[in-house]
């Protein structure tokens, strides 16, 4: 268009984009005189940054074409924006799981892990001194390219506060010869205050050395709080130089013990963490044991036949847990009436006249 008056001079406002809590518009204007074009892109809330681009006419056989002139420098203000609107937001997730495991390991424990546990949970990476060429599928699997125990462990705990702690309120650390049962953890961290300085697992008493107090055994599994990983995030390098120890739970024991005070606990605000230790003959299907059926972990797993034997086990309990919670809503006095639940099993299907199969 043709405009020689800058009263007649035309003004848009094109709705360009609206997404996560910014919106976009496009606004296109005539500015007489200097016969220019200005393109401006308003980014985010109102006054938060301009981006300005000027397009200037110019004849060409009687017609016109833009000509893009480059913006100064300092026009370029635009904020840069998060991915996810949780990050912006500050909400992180709860639960983040840390599994250790080993090259011997890695392509049969922690597969059988991987295949009880990963789909369970919002985040589940394996952490191993070296491992062979090929990776299991569908596995994060992070490579710290030494054996050693001890700096494994340092080398998993600093990798967990450089790319996890910003991300997730509660890390559970775990042996690739546990077995776990993720809905029990999940509920566990669920009822636990996100700002407690806590070490909940089995607590252990350190053998040798002058530190007081007690550690959480790694083979159990052990909670730690972000809070804490932040307490202890200062003076990890001081931990990996000072502290000698053979075993790298009991190393981090030390490490948490020396720098925040905290010791491992077993019961936090009448929360009880809840394990179970693994006979070499025993027969899950008669085991009676309390303890085994509340159990959140169970150690040691042999092999992954067992860690397969174990979660089916316990998804028998969990299913069964289930029906007998749906039953009491139920029958609760008061509760307005509830389809009845058929009595059958879960294996047993009902077709569409009636009948059933099991």
């Amino acid at each position: 268009p043709a405009h020689t008056s800058p009263s007649l001079a035309p003004h848009w406002l094109l709705p360009l984009c609206a997404g996560g809590l910014g919106v976009s518009l496009l606004e296109l204007r005539w500015i007489a005189g200097a016969a220019t074009w200005c393109l401006a892109h308003v980014v985010g809330p109102v006054g938060s940054g301009r981006c300005e681009s000027c397009w200037q006419w110019d004849s060409c056989d009687g017609g016109r074409l833009p000509v893009y002139l480059r913006p100064a420098p300092s026009h370029a203000l635009c904020p840069s924006r998060a991915r996810y609107i949780s990050t912006e937001l500050g909400i992180r997730q709860r639960l983040f799981v840390g599994v250790l495991t080993s090259k011997s390991t890695l392509n049969t424990l922690a597969v059988a892990v991987n295949r009880t546990l990963g789909h369970r949970l919002e985040r589940l990476v394996y952490f191993t001194g070296t491992r062979g060429r090929k990776v299991p599928h569908g596995m994060t699997v992070v490579t710290h390219g030494d054996e050693r125990p001890i700096w494994n462990m340092y080398q998993t705990i600093k990798y967990v506060l450089d790319h996890y702690v910003g991300d997730f309120d509660w890390f559970y650390l775990v042996q690739d010869d546990t077995y776990t049962e993720a809905h029990r953890v999940s509920r566990l961290v669920a009822h636990l205050s996100i700002d407690a300085l806590l070490y909940l697992g089995r607590p252990e008493e350190f053998i040798g050395g002058d530190t007081e107090g007690r550690y959480c055994y790694g083979g159990f599994g052990y909670l730690l709080s972000r809070s804490l990983l932040l307490r202890l995030q200062p003076h990890l390098e001081n931990c990996r130089n000072d502290i000698l120890s053979a075993r790298p739970d009991e190393w981090l024991g030390r490490c948490v013990i020396d720098y925040t005070a905290v010791n491992c606990v077993e019961e936090h605000e009448g929360l009880r963490y809840q394990y179970f230790e693994l006979g070499k003959n025993m027969d899950l299907e008669r085991e009676s044991d309390p303890r085994f059926q509340s159990a959140f972990t169970a150690h040691p797993v042999l092999d992954p036949v067992q860690m397969y034997r174990l979660h089916k086990h316990f998804a028998q309990v969990e299913l069964e847990r289930t029906y007998q919670e749906i039953q009491q809503l139920q029958v609760r006095p008061g509760a307005p009436a509830a389809p009845a639940l058929p009595v059958h099993g879960p294996d047993c299907l009902c077709s569409v006249g009636g009948s059933v199969q099991c």
